[in-house]
């Protein structure tokens, strides 16, 4: 299992980084579209929709997408959506973590769709911003999953919501939280990255407080997904990914921290 895990993250990480720096425009929105539009369709899978109503919301993400990357919509709608996203992941999944709240599943499938594509616009502009800047929010990602996996698989026994997710682990939460904050550190000295933006445009106490709300919804999205899987009996969202189960099980944590740090990115370059 960790070998397949293992080897399956380095292949993932290979191929979008060749994809980021093949510099035609064309591959790596592609690759962006393609993995978002798998995201969404295990997303409200979970929702137990029909397969018409899934296939009508994919088609309109598609054609949003394609819409927004030719400049076609406002930066204002933009900044909306994106804020939004961050509700929704600040507040919303601790809610639904926590037993607080309980979504119909229309709203439901809002929440996978407008998630979803704030994500993909999000990280079609890191894109657009340079290189540096996009790899640095996935790092941030492939960082705390990795230090929450393994630090978790070895320290961890007091276990952080056992009826939710009852593999994660008070002890992976700190491991991943000491290993991002030692990445944070080394990438805020590196030009072009989002630490280093948000330190030259918004102060060391705007980054610091960036960085504990990014770690708090990264580690809710993880949540909020396993929460989503055990209200549908199912133990991964899909099976492309050996050793990791679907995309969605992947990148829940992407979906939620692209969007709030493109937002700041627009509103410092604004």
């Amino acid at each position: 299992m960790l070998l397949y895990r293992t080897i399956t993250a380095v292949l993932l990480i290979s191929f979008a980084t060749f994809l980021a720096f093949y510099e035609d425009g064309f591959l790596f929105p592609l690759l962006i579209l393609v993995c978002h539009s798998g995201i969404y369709m295990e997303w409200v899978s979970l929702l137990n929709i029909s397969r018409a109503q899934r296939i009508s919301g994919l088609l309109a993400l598609i054609f949003i997408f394609v819409v927004v990357i030719n400049g076609q919509v406002s930066q204002h709608l933009l900044l909306v959506l994106l804020f939004f996203s961050f509700l929704f992941w600040f507040l919303v999944s601790p809610a639904v973590v926590l037993n607080k709240y309980r979504a119909s599943k229309g709203m439901s499938m809002i929440f996978a769709f407008t998630m979803c594509l704030a994500s993909m616009i999000a990280l079609y502009y890191a894109f657009i911003e340079s290189i540096m800047f996009l790899l640095s929010i996935l790092a941030l990602v492939w960082i705390i999953d990795t230090g929450a996996y393994f630090i978790g698989k070895i320290f961890g026994y007091r276990k952080l919501f056992p009826t939710v997710s009852p593999n994660k682990t008070w002890e992976g939460v700190y491991g991943a939280f000491f290993m991002y904050s030692i990445y944070s550190l080394f990438m805020v000295k590196i030009d072009g990255t989002w630490q280093e933006f948000a330190l030259y445009n918004f102060g060391t106490w705007w980054l610091i407080v960036l960085s504990f709300v990014l770690f708090f919804v990264a580690i809710f999205a993880d949540l909020f997904e396993s929460k989503l899987k055990r209200t549908a009996g199912k133990k991964d969202s899909g099976n492309i990914l050996p050793g990791h189960g679907g995309l969605f099980d992947r990148f829940d944590a992407t979906l939620a921290v692209g969007p709030l740090i493109v937002f700041f990115n627009i509103i410092g370059t604004g």
